[in-house]
């Protein structure tokens, strides 16, 4: 079987990674549009977007990433981490801009894939605690870190982080790719050869 990646892939893991975050079970987070992900017992609306843009992310230039990483295929270990935080302020902008069509709940919240590990956390501490709008959509911003989520409150800035095993990882890779196999919803894909 072919392994693909689409926002399918990243919706469906941002859901998986939450469950744990919010202390939901699976069933109670539902894939839909403007919000990604909906969780009615919390009146929780959530955006799932990368760090990269979507043409980054389809490009024959990322191929070779996705093919070398079976636990976590959007790690790109990136040394440069001034630039990673650019792109996740970037991708913040770009939704900031989208936010008016998005169907308000009494929590907002935007899920960021860092496409990097690396991130120490008092650097992006920094970040986010330098964020200033008069008018912000999103109550909480989850940056994925591949091991590490973490989730700053915009109101209170606080930062909190869920570490995630090994184990984990590699379980919510595969029920993923499993989704993003079967999924109705059409989205282009990035699609790779199983390696053996």
């Amino acid at each position: 079987m072919s392994e693909t990646y689409s926002k399918n892939y990243f919706e469906k893991y941002a859901a998986l990674t939450l469950t744990k975050i919010l202390h939901v079970n699976e069933h109670e987070i539902i894939q839909s549009d403007k919000p990604d992900l909906r969780i009615p017992i919390l009146d929780f609306g959530i955006e799932v977007t990368q760090a990269i843009t979507p043409e980054e992310a389809v490009a024959d230039m990322k191929k070779p990433l996705y093919a070398l990483l079976d636990m976590n295929p959007f790690d790109h270990q990136n040394d440069n981490i001034p630039h990673v935080i650019e792109k996740i302020n970037n991708a913040i902008l770009r939704k900031i801009d989208k936010s008016k069509n998005y169907e308000q709940y009494h929590s907002n919240g935007l899920y960021i894939f860092s496409h990097c590990h690396n991130i120490q956390q008092s650097e992006l501490y920094i970040y986010l605690q330098s964020l200033d709008f008069s008018s912000f959509f999103y109550r909480y911003i989850f940056i994925n870190c591949i091991t590490n989520i973490y989730c700053f409150d915009y109101i209170t800035k606080k930062l909190t982080s869920t570490s995630f095993h090994k184990s984990e990882l590699i379980a919510m890779n595969i029920e993923s790719l499993i989704y993003d196999q079967t999924c109705a919803k059409k989205r282009r894909k990035i699609i790779l050869p199983k390696t053996s």
